[in-house]
C-alpha cells in the first residue's frame, strides 16, 4: 500500500510537470498530498516547512545558487564566458564538445545549483546548430554528472566509502569505470543533432588556448580555493566574485543592477519546494516502510540492491539521501566477499534513479533555463540511463569482492 501511495504521488508530479503548471507549485501541492496520505498532521507539514526553510543545508543552497547565478552573470557581463565557449570551439572545431565538456568541467565542483550556471555556456555553444530546448537541457543535465560515482568532492562518495569501510583508493578504482560508461552512453544524446564539423585554424590555437584559460579562471580559482586552501563554498564564490568586480573594473551601479538581478525568486521558489518535498517524504516514514516492503516479497539481495536505491534515487532526487539511507541496508544483506559488488551497484542504481527523479533540482534548472518541454528533455534521458543500469549489473557479477 505504502509503494502504491508513493507511485501515485510521483505519477501526479510528473503529470501536473508535463500541463506545464509552475514547479514550485508542484512541489507543495504533492508534499501536502504525501503528508495526508501518510497521515502527517498540520502541525507536522507546518514543521517540515519551517525545517526545510532554516536548516543549514537549505540555507547554504540557497545563498549558493544566488551566488551561482551572480557569478554567471559577472562572467557573462566580463565577456569571459563569450570567451570561454569560442576558444573550446575554436580548438576542438565542432560546437558538440564544448556543449558536453562545459557541463562536465562544472561538474568538477559539486556545487549546488552546478547546472544553472552551465547551461548559459551549453546554450552559447549551441548556437552554431540548431537545436531543440529538449536537446539542449538534456545534454547539459546528463554531463553535469559524470564524477558523482567516485569524485571525493562529493559527500555521497565520502560517506559511500565510510559505510562500506573500504579504502578511499580501492573504491574510486572501482567506481571510475562508471563514469567511463558513462560518457560512451551520453553519445545516444547526439544521436539526431546535427553535425557542424569546420577545419581547426591552427594559427588561432594560441588565441584560443587564452580564451579558455580566461573563461575557466574563475572555476579553476574556486576549486582551488575548495581543494588546496579548503574554504567553504560560499566563501570561495564570494571571493572570486569580488576579485572579478576589481579586475575587471565593474562599476558600482552595474554590480549593483547584477546583485538585484541575481536574486531569482522563481527558481529559489522551486528549489525550496523541492526540499519540503523530500522533508515530508524523510519525516512520514515511509522510506523504511518501503524497505520492509521489499523484503517481505522475498527478493534477493541483488534486486534489492538495484530497485531499493534507485527509487530512494527516484525520489528525493539526490545521491547523498540513496547513499545515506539505502547503502547501509545493502551492507546488512552483502557478505565479506561481496560488499564491494552490491555497494557498486547500489550507488549506480542510485544514481541512475536520481538522474531520472523529476525532483532533481540540475533536471528542474536545465529545463527551465532552456525552456525545454519537460517529457521531451525526459524521454532523453531513459537510454543512457538504462545502459548504465545494465552495465552496472554485468560490472557487479564480474567483481571478485
Amino acid at each position: 500500500m505504502e509503494a502504491i501511495k508513493d507511485i501515485a504521488v510521483l505519477a501526479l508530479l510528473v503529470f501536473m510537470f508535463k500541463k506545464r503548471i509552475q514547479i514550485g507549485h508542484v512541489f507543495f501541492t504533492c508534499a501536502f498530498l504525501f503528508g495526508i496520505l501518510h497521515h502527517m498532521s498540520p502541525v507536522e507539514l507546518g514543521s517540515a516547512i519551517i525545517t526545510a526553510l532554516v536548516s543549514g543545508s537549505s540555507l547554504t543552497l540557497f545563498t549558493a545558487l544566488y551566488l551561482i547565478t551572480l557569478l554567471e552573470k559577472t562572467m557573462r557581463h566580463s565577456g569571459s564566458q563569450s570567451r570561454l565557449v569560442s576558444g573550446l570551439m575554436n580548438l576542438s572545431g565542432d560546437p558538440r564538445i564544448p556543449m558536453a565538456a562545459l557541463p562536465a568541467i562544472i561538474g568538477l565542483l559539486p556545487s549546488p545549483g552546478g547546472a544553472r550556471f552551465s547551461a548559459p555556456l551549453v546554450a552559447e555553444a549551441s548556437k552554431g546548430i540548431q537545436l531543440t530546448g529538449e536537446q539542449n537541457a538534456a545534454i547539459n543535465y546528463y554531463y553535469r554528472h559524470l564524477w558523482e560515482f567516485f569524485l571525493p568532492l562529493y559527500p555521497a562518495s565520502l560517506l559511500a566509502v565510510e559505510i562500506l569501510e573500504v579504502p578511499l583508493g580501492r573504491f574510486i578504482l572501482v567506481m571510475l569505470p562508471f563514469t567511463v560508461i558513462t560518457v560512451f552512453a551520453g553519445l545516444f544524446l547526439y544521436r539526431d543533432l546535427p553535425s557542424s564539423q569546420t577545419a581547426a585554424d591552427t594559427q588561432q590555437d594560441n588565441q584560443a588556448w587564452k580564451q579558455v584559460v580566461e573563461g575557466l579562471s574563475p572555476i579553476a580559482a574556486i576549486m582551488i580555493l575548495v581543494l588546496v586552501f579548503d574554504l567553504h563554498i560560499l566563501l570561495s564564490l564570494v571571493s572570486v566574485i569580488t576579485f572579478m568586480f576589481f579586475y575587471y573594473r565593474i562599476g558600482i551601479k552595474q554590480i549593483g543592477l547584477m546583485l538585484v538581478s541575481a536574486l531569482e525568486v522563481r527558481l529559489l521558489y522551486m528549489v525550496f519546494g523541492a526540499i519540503y518535498l523530500r522533508e515530508v517524504l524523510v519525516q512520514s516514514g515511509s522510506i523504511e516502510q518501503l524497505l520492509g516492503y521489499f523484503q517481505d516479497m522475498g527478493l534477493s539481495p541483488l534486486l534489492i540492491a538495484i530497485i531499493f536505491p534507485a527509487i530512494i534515487g527516484l525520489l528525493t532526487g539526490v545521491t547523498i539521501a540513496g547513499v545515506s539511507i539505502a547503502l547501509p541496508v545493502i551492507v546488512t544483506l552483502a557478505t565479506p566477499d561481496n560488499i564491494l559488488s552490491l555497494g557498486s551497484l547500489a550507488i549506480a542504481s542510485n544514481i541512475a534513479g536520481q538522474m531520472l527523479s523529476p525532483m532533481h533540482l540540475c533536471l528542474l534548472m536545465s529545463v527551465e533555463h532552456f525552456s525545454a518541454d519537460f517529457t521531451g528533455t525526459y524521454a532523453r534521458l531513459i537510454l543512457p540511463e538504462a545502459l548504465l543500469i545494465i552495465f552496472a549489473i554485468i560490472y557487479s557479477t564480474m567483481l571478485p569482492f
